[in-house]
């Protein structure tokens, strides 16, 4: 099944957000400004019953079916690493201070199951509806401070009765700084890298597949071309991506008295990641 996320919850006004700790640079206003390529940064890598955290509350209980980050530098692949979403019924505030007992929390679920090789975004989706989720990480095999480029706590919606059709167009797109002297010498640095999709949907006399495919891409045009994307919830990847293409997103097939047969066509485009000079 297609999902699709356009709010995050986290830049919302009833949305207070409370990290362990930020580095002076890439602080937690990061985590939501929609530039996975400027992250968030905590000041460690978090160890044994003190991981880093980071903790969003709301004015009122939040329902959330989809939770996602995007351009982390997780490795875990310690035995003690963990990677888990909580949720809390009491806010934020540790138990110590009236609020949430975080070793025992109303819904707890492991992202690590999520974690694919040489990719860096992971996703669930989920079901609930809390007044505080906590995204907690111990990465003790990292040599660096642990880096989340977007943290994203929001809404799907399935694409009613449609498909991607077999043979999506994916690629990589590579991005390169090149530098030729005088002397004919040839610097070349590669920076970062995007992936580019052609996806398609297909609709055989289906209203609900129109005016399903109609919803989400205005949605997706007032949220500013951005979105979240599940192109198949068996699998585990998860994009966040740009609308490239501004029109011609239908055309019609076939046509008959009583029956037509029309494709929607978008054009997408992973926002980069970051800056990797080598």
């Amino acid at each position: 099944m297609f999902y699709y996320a356009v709010v995050n919850f986290l830049a919302g006004s009833d949305a207070t957000i409370v990290v362990s700790s930020e580095d002076s640079l890439y602080v937690a206003e990061n985590l939501f400004n929609r530039r996975p390529s400027k992250p968030f940064q905590f000041a460690g890598v978090g160890a044994v019953g003190d991981p880093e955290f980071i903790c969003v509350e709301f004015e009122n209980p939040k329902r959330v079916s989809l939770a996602a980050i995007f351009n982390h530098n997780l490795d875990l692949g310690e035995p003690t690493d963990e990677l888990v979403l909580a949720g809390c019924d009491n806010g934020c505030q540790s138990s110590g201070s009236g609020g949430c007992d975080w070793d025992n929390p109303d819904y707890e679920m492991s992202l690590q199951d999520r974690i694919v090789a040489d990719w860096n975004d992971a996703y669930k989706l989920i079901d609930e509806t809390r007044l505080a989720y906590r995204l907690s990480v111990i990465d003790g095999g990292n040599d660096q401070a642990v880096e989340i480029g977007e943290f994203f706590l929001g809404e799907a919606v399935a694409l009613s009765s449609a498909y991607l059709q077999p043979g999506r167009a994916e690629s990589p797109q590579l991005y390169r700084h090149a530098n030729v002297t005088y002397y004919g010498q040839h610097w070349l640095q590669s920076l970062s890298e995007s992936i580019t999709l052609e996806l398609t949907i297909a609709s055989m006399n289906d209203p609900d597949v129109v005016d399903a495919v109609r919803k989400m891409i205005m949605a997706i045009h007032n949220g500013g071309g951005k979105f979240v994307m599940v192109p198949n919830d068996q699998h585990p990847f998860v994009y966040y991506v740009a609308l490239e293409n501004d029109g011609g997103f239908m055309s019609q097939i076939a046509r008959g008295f009583d029956c037509e047969l029309t494709e929607w066509s978008l054009s997408l485009r992973t926002l980069t990641k970051g800056i990797a000079l080598l």
